[in-house]
């Protein structure tokens, strides 16, 4: 007696889920998607630029530079947003080489005050036209610093300057629609704002020795920073012999 009942039971549990696989299905497959969407990263506007870099080697180092920096970045952007996209001024890997020192790391990496006060100086809390750079001149920067632009507003044609950088007006559009790109040849740094960074980093080592709390190192190898020179020196005569082949 009680083996039938038990067996009845098993049979009606059977036939109702039999009856509701399809809608179960349908309902995990639901649930899958929801899922799937609730764990995916949201895009925003650092990660957007990072891969709009992805095809331009030549800004990789500013892309490594905001992913270091991507959440204080991001904090500070979205904190003072009121306006419609963003345009971000991009300079090249060349622009950073030049102005920093040869002998020592990196104080882009090691710094991160550094590192996001100079890129927040690059932001502007809108998206920037082509037009808007050839007639306007001063910008508030994402840091709530003004920067200066130079143009020719009679003739509203380049070349244009932002802080006396080059600004190449073909723009690097993101795919998202949330801003918009703009190369430059120099960073918005000052050579203080270098020096301050370095200072505050007494311990990094270099090829010579630590750098003492004044910025200099000892034991310096003179053969050493002749071979950083020489290495300067020959890019330079790289670029201009490519541009005067016309391959800059």
């Amino acid at each position: 007696m009680v083996g039938t009942k038990t067996s009845f039971r098993s049979y009606n549990c059977s036939s109702w889920t039999a009856r509701l696989s399809p809608v179960f299905l349908v309902l995990l497959a639901v649930f899958h998607l929801f899922t799937m969407e609730a764990n995916a990263q949201p895009s925003n506007i650092i990660t957007e630029i990072r891969q709009a870099f992805s095809s331009h080697k030549e800004l990789s180092r500013v892309a490594n530079y905001l992913n270091l920096g991507e959440t204080e970045i991001l904090q500070s952007l979205m904190n003072g947003q009121t306006g419609s996209g963003f345009t971000f001024f991009a300079p090249t890997n060349w622009a950073f080489t030049r102005m920093l020192p040869q002998d020592i790391s990196d104080p882009f990496f090691v710094d991160a005050k550094l590192r996001q006060n100079v890129l927040l100086h690059h932001f502007v809390r809108r998206s920037l036209t082509k037009d808007d750079l050839l007639t306007k001149s001063e910008l508030i920067m994402a840091d709530g610093k003004s920067s200066t632009l130079a143009h020719n507003a009679q003739t509203g044609d380049g070349p244009v300057q932002i802080n006396k950088a080059n600004v190449n007006l073909e723009p690097i559009q993101l795919a998202s629609g949330m801003g918009v790109i703009y190369v430059v040849d120099q960073v918005f740094v000052t050579p203080q704002e270098i020096d301050e960074a370095i200072r505050r980093h007494p311990a990094v080592e270099t090829p010579w020795g630590p750098i003492n709390p004044q910025g200099q190192t000892n034991n310096q190898d003179v053969e050493s920073q002749t071979v950083v020179v020489d290495l300067v020196a020959e890019f330079l005569r790289e670029e201009a012999a490519a541009a005067a082949g016309g391959h800059h």
